[in-house]
């Protein structure tokens, strides 16, 4: 084994056994996620674990860290290749399949963070609440962006659209099929379906509301 092989093992284990852990916590919870279980999984020795990781604890708010920051990476990236000029709903159509793709692609760790908070220990969950907190503000930041830009009613309710979004997209692996159509698709469909409404053009409101302004 030549230097640079072992000095890169280390890592290989490490990120081997964030991705493991994210998996097992994701689908077992906390609770039922053992430091031993995950180190059958990787194939070493049950000791070996906590070279990498002194406790579970430790383990899942690497794991949380880590799939946040390559969610937020992802995302970022996609907004970044945009050109300069490039207007509100470019960086918003950007970010949503920025973040539609970074599901997709990190499949065990969006598995981690689906768990409900109360299920984490207090200090994992107070850092994962400030994570999603700025992630928060990062999506509200883009839809007031739209606004600004006459892309998005004043009267809309800014952290509503944002959950409404959110809750979409995050749940991507439980309804997104790539047979049916690619990712881009599925941005471009749901962008029309928030630019645009679902109500057909020409259609009337309905007979009771009329009647009820009436009165």
């Amino acid at each position: 084994m030549t230097k640079r092989q072992a000095n890169a093992a280390p890592v290989d284990t490490r990120e081997k056994l964030m991705r493991l852990a994210a998996r097992a916590f994701g689908t077992q919870g906390y609770a039922a996620t053992t430091m031993r279980g995950i180190a059958d999984q990787a194939g070493i020795e049950a000791a070996s674990i906590y070279y990498h990781f002194s406790s579970k604890e430790e383990l899942l708010d690497a794991v949380m860290e880590h799939g946040a920051q390559s969610i937020v990476a992802h995302t970022r990236e996609r907004i970044a290749a945009l050109p300069p000029d490039a207007d509100a709903e470019q960086r918003f159509r950007a970010a949503l399949l920025g973040l539609m793709s970074a599901m997709i692609k990190y499949g065990d760790y969006t598995l981690a963070h689906g768990r409900r908070l109360a299920e984490l220990p207090d200090k994992v969950r107070e850092r994962q609440i400030r994570r999603r907190e700025q992630h928060q503000e990062f999506w509200g930041g883009l839809l007031e962006d739209l606004r600004a830009e006459g892309r998005l009613r004043e009267d809309v309710d800014i952290a509503l659209c944002r959950v409404f979004i959110l809750s979409t997209i995050t749940s991507v692996q439980s309804w997104f099929n790539p047979k049916k159509g690619s990712a881009e698709k599925v941005v471009d469909e749901l962008c029309t379906i928030l630019f645009e409404g679902v109500r057909p053009k020409d259609a009337r409101k309905p007979a009771r509301r009329a009647q009820a302004v009436a009165s």
